[in-house]
């Protein structure tokens, strides 16, 4: 049995799998949200099932979660989110392969390294017991069980090594080229193919790793599937997109022998500078030559050589108000390290914010003022003077953000919209400007509503539009899938009548779409009488993934000591927000058989239903806490 494949059928090996999966969800495309709660209350058992499994050779992988994510004003990429489950897995055959895979990544290459030291056991992981945790925290993860270094150190050393090399070094042509749609693009033979080179031992891994991938490779209409292309929004692909570029690494490490050049890659970002123009143009060539012979298509519109005689490499690579804001966010970070900043402080940092955000550029785009959709380095200063404003607990570019958000269907907007609303949620107008883009059809992809909702899901206090619109979209069966689950997801804070609880039981029971269904779930857990009935519903439903929710739902019903850690969690101070995805556990608990769960939740809300910092959820918990008291006799 060949070592890594032996190590893989390790409960120490998949249990990390499952930390960093859990941790990776995190930057998904879509929100699936209880499939990390469901994993991890089983923990122990799914993962001796899962290395069973592998170890029999029966292991199956789900199908994907498939999106479509906005890309520009009129195009989008196909997103996919990996069942966690799988993920898992995947994510430990990841942490097995990096050490021999980082070995024939040059230097040049700064995309997925691995940290120095690596945090080991056995040849990766440091020796620990804290994977007998369920829930570990995002630092503990980082700092325990993650091997590769964040891309928040290795691409600003990337940015700072290629600039030296042309306003110090002297190399004044770079080369660029684009690869179309790359990750739809991978040839799967062909990374099977790089993963046995550089694994020659590994067979089992390797063929365990493209039995995933094959297994989700779209589908011809009539039926036939091209090996062709992998899942977007992972670490997981991100490190085999990685992975499938070595073949240009070695290209470039050749020719560097030959010409005076300077070749530089972070994921399928390639630097490539030269002295002259004509060095400049093989390096063109071979890389097209290449990358074909990877069966990767070139753009030849974005396929260009800049001259820095001309000032075209700073214009591409250089805002100063880029390096202007990091260096404020990383004084704030220094000086303040978390606490609250001093008045004076703060306000002379937000001063210069102000002159920055109104500040001229070469690239024509102020971050205030701006006509047309922010892109490439006004983007990027965008997102941090963002940043900035955020460390000062300012909510001053929110109006900004909301103006971006409505010429821009950029995914990372909307992300940053929903941590803004989690940290200001009293922020009104927020509400205001959405429901506002949306009536007027600036909003046309489900997925930036969708995103858009998620976001009004943490604000205070809603208003009856918005829970009426989000009613309609959810029982309308036509509906993008995606955009039906945030909003049920939404509904699940308020408190719905009997008469609409009727209604989505029996939405349920017609339903084809198991997500939609597992949405759906928390808004039937409101269900006063008979709501051991729901549970049972979902406990005996024929789809695994609902199952999954009604086993999840019973065991906070009905178990004190889950129960307890749940109400701890939903209720922490410092994190208001999360109560707002956690209602529907409080509905289940009020109508627990369990007299010490109820009793928990009683202590539990007693304060929060009169003091929340989320003022809408308030009404609520008064609710939920006069009926659990009344059931109590007290």
């Amino acid at each position: 049995m060949a070592k890594l494949w032996k190590e893989l059928l390790t409960k120490e090996t998949i249990t990390r799998g499952w930390h960093l999966a859990r941790s990776d969800t995190k930057q998904d495309f879509s929100e699936d949200l209880y499939s990390t709660d469901v994993y991890g209350l089983d923990l122990a058992h799914l993962v001796q099932e899962t290395i069973n499994r592998l170890r029999t050779n029966t292991y199956q992988p789900r199908p994907l979660f498939r999106i479509e994510v906005p890309k520009g004003p009129l195009a989008f990429r196909p997103g996919a989110v990996i069942p966690i489950h799988d993920r898992t897995v995947l994510s430990a055959l990841v942490l097995l392969m990096a050490a021999e895979i980082d070995k024939k990544l040059p230097e040049s290459v700064f995309s997925w390294r691995l940290k120095i030291p690596i945090p080991k056991k056995g040849p990766i992981f440091r020796e620990s017991d804290i994977t007998e945790l369920p829930f570990l925290k995002k630092k503990t993860i980082r700092e325990e069980v993650d091997p590769f270094e964040g891309w928040y150190r290795l691409w600003p050393i990337f940015d700072e090594k290629t600039r030296r090399i042309f306003q110090i070094e002297g190399y004044r042509f770079l080369a660029t080229s684009d690869i179309a749609a790359y990750f739809e693009n991978i040839q799967l033979p062909i990374l099977r193919d790089h993963l046995l080179r550089h694994l020659p031992h590994e067979t089992e891994l390797v063929n365990l790793m493209c039995l995933f991938l094959e297994s989700w490779c779209d589908r011809t209409r009539d039926g036939r599937a091209h090996h062709r292309g992998i899942p977007q929004g992972n670490f997981v692909s991100s490190f085999l997109g990685n992975v499938f570029l070595i073949p240009l690494d070695e290209a470039f490490i050749n020719l560097e022998k030959e010409l005076d050049i300077k070749y530089f890659r972070y994921m399928d970002d390639v630097r490539i500078f030269a002295k002259t123009r004509e060095d400049a143009r093989r390096c063109v060539l071979l890389m097209a030559r290449t990358l074909r012979s990877l069966h990767l298509n070139v753009q030849t519109a974005k396929t260009k050589i800049y001259d820095e005689h001309l000032g075209e490499i700073s214009r591409l690579l250089i805002d100063d108000r880029v390096d202007d804001l990091s260096k404020l966010i990383d004084d704030i970070q220094q000086n303040h390290k978390g606490a609250v900043v001093p008045a004076a402080a703060r306000k002379s940092y937000l001063a210069s914010l102000s002159d920055i955000a109104k500040r001229d550029t070469h690239a024509g785009q102020k971050i205030l003022g701006a006509r047309t959709p922010l892109e490439g380095l006004s983007l990027r200063a965008f997102n941090r003077w963002m940043t900035a404003h955020s460390l000062l607990e300012s909510d001053v570019y929110v109006t900004r953000l909301l103006a971006e958000i409505a010429k821009s269907a950029d995914s990372k907007l909307t992300k940053k919209l929903i941590a803004t609303a989690r940290r200001f949620p009293r922020k009104r107008g927020i509400e205001t400007a959405v429901m506002k883009m949306i009536e007027d059809k600036q909003i046309i992809f489900p997925h930036q509503e969708a995103e858009c909702l998620r976001a009004l899901r943490y604000l205070s206090t809603l208003t009856d539009d918005t829970i009426n619109h989000c009613w309609k979209r959810v029982i309308r069966s036509t509906e993008d899938r995606y955009l039906r689950m945030e909003a049920a997801y939404l509904l699940s804070r308020t408190e719905l009548p009997k008469a609409r609880i009727d209604k989505l039981a029996k939405i349920f029971r017609e339903e084809p779409d198991a997500y939609v269904q597992a949405a759906l779930a928390g808004l039937l857990a409101q269900r006063r009488e008979n709501n051991q009935e729901i549970v049972q519903m979902l406990v005996f439903h024929p789809n695994e993934k609902v199952r999954d929710i009604g086993k999840l739902f019973r065991t906070v019903k009905n178990k004190p000591d889950f129960a307890k850690e749940t109400l701890r969690h939903a209720l922490r101070p410092e994190i208001p927000w999360v109560l707002c995805d956690h209602m529907p556990f409080l509905h289940l608990m009020a109508a627990s058989k369990s007299e010490e769960v109820r009793k928990q939740l009683l202590d539990s809300i007693r304060v929060p239903r009169t003091k929340h910092e989320i003022g809408g959820l308030r009404g609520t918990l008064q609710a939920i806490f006069t009926r659990t008291r009344e059931s109590l006799g007290a």
